[in-house]
């Protein structure tokens, strides 16, 4: 468990549906999803709709361990932008979501919309900038067309994968500003009042730690590593407050 990555990945979804509140900043409005599309209230009346929905699908050395923790991480955000088609199921109000051929309005309804992401992205707010202190710089930016796996047929889907250099979770019982100023924001503006806790309880579960214990936990160093390396200090002696010193004045 990552709470950087949980966090990274929220922030990325507020971003894009400024906490379900208007105005929206692309034109899949509310419906931007973490890790799945999920049911809105008017998605039964419509017959077609854009949506993004936001993954982090693969986290590399975000375990420090020795040397490891010198290393850099790479994070990969994943943004599929999707023109959905909602059609009725089979069962009483139920529907299930189809993704049509594309075509060239489809096609630049797609172009607009990884605009408005990229441009999210960088605006002045509190998901932005945790996004961008946690994500200290981009390695790649990949955008890809959908289609169908038989024919190869053009789907009105497009994918962007954002690697990035992300900083190590912080395991000394600290929340840096950043990250606390969007906690803060989307427990206010959304459902996710029980999560944000959750997740405030798990970055200050070493608050109390000592320098040596902090160390211990960061490096994965065993306690008698850490005390040939000098950062276990054995409690100090202190002298009595009575005593009187002779000698020259």
């Amino acid at each position: 468990m990552s709470t950087y990555r949980l966090i990274t990945r929220l922030a990325v979804v507020s971003a894009l549906n400024n906490y379900l509140q208007r105005p929206y900043p692309t034109l899949a409005g509310r419906r931007v999803f973490d890790s799945k599309i999920e049911p809105v209230e008017d998605i039964a009346k419509d017959t077609a709709f854009p949506c993004v929905v936001v993954y982090t699908d693969y986290d590399k050395d975000h375990w420090s361990k020795a040397t490891m923790a010198h290393k850099k991480r790479l994070l990969s955000v994943t943004l599929e932008m999707l023109i959905v088609q909602a059609k009725k199921g089979a069962k009483p109000n139920s529907y299930k979501l189809d993704c049509p051929y594309t075509d060239s309005e489809i096609e630049i309804s797609l172009d607009i919309l990884e605009w408005q992401v990229a441009r999210a992205l960088k605006m002045p707010n509190a998901a932005t900038t945790c996004f961008n202190y946690i994500a200290s710089d981009f390695v790649n930016i990949t955008s890809r067309r959908g289609a169908t796996v038989a024919g190869g047929q053009r789907l009105a889907a497009r994918q962007i994968t954002l690697e990035i250099n992300a900083v190590r979770d912080n395991e000394i019982g600290i929340i840096p500003q950043p990250v606390d100023a969007f906690l803060t924001e989307l427990g206010m503006h959304s459902d996710y009042g029980r999560v944000v806790e959750d997740i405030r309880q798990m970055m200050l579960m070493n608050a109390d730690d000592t320098p040596a214990e902090n160390i211990m936990k960061i490096f994965g160093y065993t306690e008698s590593m850490t005390r040939l390396l000098a950062a276990v200090q054995d409690p100090s002696a202190v002298l009595p407050p009575d005593i009187v010193w002779e000698g020259l004045p």
